[in-house]
This record gives structure tokens, sequence and C-alpha cells, in this order.
């Protein structure tokens, strides 16, 4: 076999290699979102990432291996890498990786909401005895206000008061 062909069909090889890893690296967003959901514009701004990350990758590879040459049979080769990781591989092994993820997210936070239980507990307790002690020196301020506004009423000193006893 000649080498040229033997370096062109190694490039392929590698180009279709770096499809798979390109859409193991998309996976790996995937799960995260499966896992922890976010919103719409977090879910852009990850895409943005992905694809800035894999176009600099992909440029990088391309000039490494074929000297900035952009052929289409690597974008061929890369297209279909994807295509066999993501037919073969991708939604199964994302579903079994996330839902092995998401149950140990639902245990870890369920041994937090243990050991946050008597805390909890412990500030409903409180709390409602903080709101009985609040309502308690709301109603004595409210009383002392009214015995001082009475005492000032009484107090007060009118003119004709100093008229007679002066």
């Amino acid at each position: 076999m000649n080498k040229e062909i033997f370096i062109e069909l190694a490039f392929f090889g590698n180009c279709v290699l770096w499809g798979i890893y390109l859409l193991i690296f998309y996976d790996v967003f995937r799960i995260i979102r499966r896992v922890f959901p976010r919103g719409a514009i977090l879910i852009g701004i990850e895409d943005l990432l992905y694809w800035t990350v894999s176009s600099v990758l992909i440029f990088r590879m391309m000039y490494q291996q074929n000297n900035g040459i952009i052929r289409g049979f690597a974008i061929l080769g890369m297209f279909l890498g994807m295509l066999l990781y993501h037919n073969l591989i991708s939604d199964p092994l994302v579903e079994l990786i996330a839902g092995f993820l998401n149950k140990i997210k639902g245990g870890i936070l369920y041994i937090i909401h243990l050991i946050l239980k008597p805390f909890r507990f412990l500030g409903r307790v409180t709390g409602h005895g903080f709101s009985r002690v609040f309502k308690l020196f709301k109603k004595i301020s409210i009383n002392i206000r009214k015995l001082l506004k009475k005492h000032k009423k009484s107090s007060k000193i009118t003119v004709s008061d100093k008229e007679k006893g002066g």
C-alpha cells in the first residue's frame, strides 16, 4: 500500500475518533443537565462554550495533522464518528450515567435531610418560642406606651392650675 494512502487512512480514522470524542464531550454536558437541571440561558452559554472549545480543538488537530488544510473527508470522518457513537452508545450511556448520578444525588440529599431534621425541629420549636416571646414583648411595650401617654396627660400642668396653686 502506498505510504500517502496509509497516512490519509490514518488521518481519516483519527477524524472518526475525534467525532466520537466531541460527542463524548457533549454527553458530559447532557449528563450534567440531567443531574442538575438548568434554564435555557445557561444551556445556551454551555453550548456556546462547547462549540468554541470544539472548534479550537478541531482546528488544532487539523493544523497538527494536516497542516491546517480542511478536507471534506476529514469532516466526513468526524461526522461518521459522531453518527456511530450517537446511534450505538450515546443515549443509553447518558441515561445510565445520569440515572446513577441522580441516585447518588438523591442519597446525598436524603442524608443531608436526615442530618438537618433535628435542626429544623429545633428551629420550629424555638421559632414558635421566639414568636411567643416577641408577642409578649410587643404587648408589654404597647402597655408601657399607653401608661406613659396616660401619665403624660395627667402630669401636664395647665396655666389655670398654676394660678390656683400660686
